[in-house]
This record gives C-alpha cells, structure tokens and sequence, in this order.
C-alpha cells in the first residue's frame, strides 16, 4: 500500500506542477496590454506640465474642463490637505507621482511644480484582474489534472479487474490459476496474499480428499474384519474361540481408533500453524539433548547412534515442540529400516543450517524420493521393516514432519547417504545470527 500511495502523491504533485508550468507558459506568451498604471502615469505628468502657463486662479477650472473633456477622475487639492512623512513627500514631485490607495479606489498625486501648494490627484481605472482565457485554462488544468490521473489509474484498475476475475474463477472451481507477477504492480502485496491464500485453499481441499479417500479406503479391511468376526463369534460354540475371536476384533477397533486420530490429527496441522511460537536456540545443545532423549529407542532397535555437529556454534529460530515431532517421525521411520546403525548430523550450507538424518537400511529408490513425504503414501517395501516395529503406519509420519519444517520455513530432501547407503533425510532450517 506504501507503493500505491507513494505512487497516487507523486503522480498528483508532478500532474499540478507540469500543468501550472504549462498554464503559465500560455499567459506569459500572450502580449499584455499597456498597464493602465504607466499610461496614467505620464497622462498626470502632461496634465501637471500644462500649469506652468496657468495663474494660480485658472487651475481650477482648466483641470475641471480636462476632467470632463477626457472622462478622467481628475481633482486640484491643497498640499496641506494630504499630510505625508518626508520621503513620501518627495516622491510627490518625482515622475509618475506618488501612488496611494483608499478604500475606494487607488490614485496617482503629483505637486505643481509651478504651483507647490497644490496637488493634482488623477483616479487610477480599476484593472483587469482576469485573463481573457482564465476560465478555458482553469477547465484545461482540471481536465489535464483529471486526464493524468487517469493514466496512472488505468494499470491499477487493469490489475484489480484481472485479480477480479481470477478470484471468480477460483470461486468456480478452477483451482490452479494465479496472479500472474508483475513488477509494474501498484499492489503487490495483496497479489501475493491472494496467491497465498489460493495455494492455501488448494493444498487443503487436496488433503481433504486424500483424507476422504484414504480413510475410506484404508477403514474397508478392518470393519470387514469386524464384521466377520461378529458373524465367526455368533457361530463359535467354545469359550476359547470366543475370547480368541474378541481379541482380535478388540486389534481391530484398536487400530481404526489409531488411523482415526493420525487422520484428525493430520487434518488439523493447518490450524496448528497460526499458533506457533519460535525462539532462537544453539543446535547443538538442542541437538545433543535430543540424541539423550531417543536413547531407549535405540536400545529398543539394537541400533548405534552417532552424532556428528561442526564446532563453530549454528543457531536457528525454531519451535522445540514440534521441530522435536518431526525427528521423532524421520528417526521412528528410519528405525524401522536400519540394519544396525542411525547417524544424525549437523552442519553449515550457505546461509541455511542441514540437519541429516541417515540409516544403514535399504534406502528409498529414486523414483520415490519425491513421493515419499505426501501424506498416505505406504511404500513397497514396508514388508521390511523390523519385527520389532508392531505400530501401525498410515503414511502420515513423513508428511507432518515435511508440513512441520515449511513452518519452519526450511525444506526436506531425501536421497542416499553415500557413506551408509541407507536413506537419508536432510532438513533445512534457516540459520540465524
């Protein structure tokens, strides 16, 4: 909005300035007239002439008949009559007179230089305080002004009305379009936000269906187990068949009650991300108390941990919480593959901090390195997990720890670690000072 502001006064001041430039242009360029003050001025000095071959008893009436032969407003006063300081005073036998004002109207007063005791006062005509083409070049200022105005306004408009019609056509389903980005833009800002918010709305509607169709999909199996076990517990006739039968309908409810909280759970993340809060931690303390944490799941696996960190201290904005959920997701994933050993390192790339988490296991095969961090997405080889591993996975763990690092405003890359062979899961996180 600063740009479009800043944009709206600029345009205004340079459209006034240009047109008053032009405007004063025209008048200057247009002849004048002779000032009506300079012709009254040697008009007095000819009249005040005339009375050196006047006696002092004539002036009277021979100013009284100039007066009406030329239609002035001519008058013969005392020099007593009109008291003036000293340097006013000399003016008064200068050429052109002295120029004085009243209420009613302005005048030019000269002494007779024959005749110092009298004044000649000669009534100025009032003059013309408008141009003949002021009305034409105030309409041309405000037309111009107006016109400017326009001009600037019409790529803003043409934005506004294309962001319009984007958004109509979003509200009808056409999910993947966007403002297209241009650097003319007066509004940025509220291009991007829409941008954003379409990419929101998008992604959210694709999870929504990918819920709906996986909890769909993935709860057939155990309510036909339920089912079948209800009709397989109507017809057993021994009580051990009966427990045996109810132990396992019991396995089942137990594992839709576990796909429907990491479903809910899932869905709810976007909600979840307004309320974060982060604050600066060094990594290699946040790391090394981590590694304690998982210990019992190491010992749990048979696995060997090793912990490799740089010396010089990194630091990085993040929420523990929840940047903790996401390595408990990659380290449960990477358990259930490593043949014996887990390996977590820390490091500096560029302005960014890599945090790698790698397994001695099968790996992921490159077609699917892409597909593995999308939610409900089971691999192939899930088969060879260790037995150790009786949860049950939906697909879900990888995907929230990729949503929980775009909170973090970092990425995941996964690929083979070439010194274990085995995955390797590297987070980026912003690093900061």
């Amino acid at each position: 909005m600063t740009r479009l502001f800043s944009g709206l006064l600029l345009t205004s001041l340079l459209s006034l300035f240009l047109l008053g430039y032009l405007i004063d242009r025209i008048i200057d360029s247009d002849p004048a007239p002779s000032s009506a003050g300079t012709v009254s001025a040697h008009l007095l000095d000819y009249m005040v002439s005339q009375s050196q071959s006047l006696t002092e008893t004539q002036l009277p009436d021979h100013y009284r008949q100039q007066a009406a032969a030329l239609g002035l407003n001519l008058q013969l006063e005392p020099y007593h009559a009109l008291a003036l300081p000293a340097e006013l005073a000399q003016q008064l036998a200068t050429p052109g007179g002295l120029a004085l004002a009243s209420d009613e109207q302005d005048y030019l007063v000269k002494q007779l230089p024959a005749h110092p005791q009298w004044l000649l006062k000669l009534a100025l005509p009032p003059e013309q305080q408008q141009h003949p083409l002021s009305l034409w070049l105030t309409l041309a200022l405000y037309a111009g002004f107006a016109v400017l105005l326009l001009l600037w306004l019409w790529p803003l408009v043409k934005r506004l009305n294309l962001l319009t019609r984007l958004a109509e056509r979003f509200g009808k389903g056409e999910l993947h379009i966007r403002q297209p980005y241009s650097r003319f833009s007066y509004i940025p800002r509220l291009e991007h936000s829409f941008n954003q918010m379409a990419e929101q709305i998008s992604q959210l509607l694709h999870e929504n269906r990918l819920l709906a169709k996986s909890l769909s999909h993935d709860l057939r199996t155990p309510i036909a187990c339920l089912r079948f076990g209800l009709e397989a517990v109507q017809e057993a006739t021994s009580p051990e068949k009966k427990q045996q039968l109810l132990l396992r309908m019991e396995q089942d409810v137990d594992r839709m009650e576990a796909m429907v909280n990491s479903f809910l759970e899932f869905a709810s993340l976007s909600r979840t991300a307004r309320n974060l809060e982060f604050s600066r931690h060094t990594m290699q303390h946040w790391l090394t108390e981590y590694a304690h944490s998982i210990e019992p799941l190491m010992l749990q696996h048979q696995l060997r941990l090793s912990l490799l960190m740089t010396e010089p201290a990194l630091y990085s904005q993040i929420n523990p919480h929840w940047l903790e959920r996401a390595l408990n997701n990659i380290v449960g994933n990477a358990c259930r593959f490593a043949g014996g050993q887990l390996q977590i390192t820390l490091s500096a790339k560029a302005s960014q901090l890599l945090i790698s988490i790698s397994d001695d296991g099968p790996g992921i095969a490159a077609e699917d390195t892409q597909n593995v961090l999308l939610p409900f997405v089971k691999l192939d080889n899930t088969s060879q997990s260790t037995a150790q591993d009786s949860q049950p996975h939906f697909g879900l763990g990888l995907a929230i720890s990729a949503e929980i690092i775009k909170w973090h405003k970092g990425k995941i890359v996964v690929d083979q670690d070439p010194i274990l062979a085995g995955a390797r899961f590297s987070l980026y996180l912003n690093s900061c000072s």
